[in-house]
């Protein structure tokens, strides 16, 4: 039996799986932040969030599947915002705007999606990232297909095909948005780092205009200093580098 510092029986606290789960999560976000994916072991893990690691096991079988595991929460929220956007009703120009604009929003939100979104992007974590990024380009088909479909029905959008269209829009939302970030990390201090993300972002709700025949001007990028704010932020976890 276990006592407590006065000599009564200790009372073990015990939580939801799923509420232990989130908490491990927590911890490694975290984790990952302050020393990185690869600075992160599960010991570390255990250790800060106070549990055995017999815990840590239940719910993941290895330390890969904990990041992936990471990788999915956030996907699951961004995506869940995306697709609630996408169900707004209003002209299919419109819901893919408003879309892109969740898409953007959700990624600026919080410090915990900056930490998460610097991890992750890292190069010693591209395997993780190029297995995720199929799931969720499949994901992310689901919601934009049905965009695409109103769209080409009533005349919003002049495409020849819509299977093909969403290929190619995935191709900029996933692909280009990946060796933007490369380029943009290579930057060399925080405005040059900004000005190729904000500079690639236009690039790409501009391709995203001509590849759907809509007007020029269609898709703006919403800026303003919170955009500036959060920009810099990012720019200055990917220096520290941990």
């Amino acid at each position: 039996m276990i006592f407590d510092e006065e000599g009564d029986p200790a009372v073990r606290v015990t939580k939801e799986p799923q509420v232990r789960r989130e908490e491990l999560l927590d911890v490694a976000l975290t984790l990952s932040h302050e020393v990185g994916f690869e600075g992160m072991s599960v010991e570390l893990v255990t250790q800060t969030a106070g549990v055995a690691k017999g815990t840590f096991y239940h719910y993941f079988k290895s330390k890969n599947e904990l990041l992936y595991a990471l990788a999915e929460r956030f996907g699951d929220g961004l995506f869940d915002t995306m697709n609630a956007a996408s169900q707004t009703p209003a002209s299919p120009t419109e819901r893919l705007r408003a879309l892109m604009e969740a898409a953007t929003a959700f990624k600026m939100a919080s410090s915990d999606s900056t930490h998460f979104i610097v991890s992750f992007m890292r190069d010693e974590n591209q395997a993780l990232r190029h297995r995720m990024l199929q799931a969720w380009e499949a994901t992310a088909r689901i919601f934009l297909r049905p965009v695409l479909v109103d769209g080409a029905g009533d005349g919003s959008f002049d495409i020849a095909d819509v299977d093909s269209t969403t290929d190619f829009l995935i191709g900029l939302w996933f692909d280009f948005a990946d060796r933007l970030w490369v380029r943009a990390t290579a930057a060399p201090d925080p405005d040059s780092f900004a000005q190729t993300l904000l500079s690639g972002a236009q690039a790409l709700w501009q391709a995203q205009e001509r590849l759907l025949g809509v007007p020029v001007g269609t898709f703006t990028i919403p800026l303003g200093q919170p955009v500036d704010n959060t920009l810099a932020t990012i720019y200055h976890h990917v220096q520290r580098k941990p």
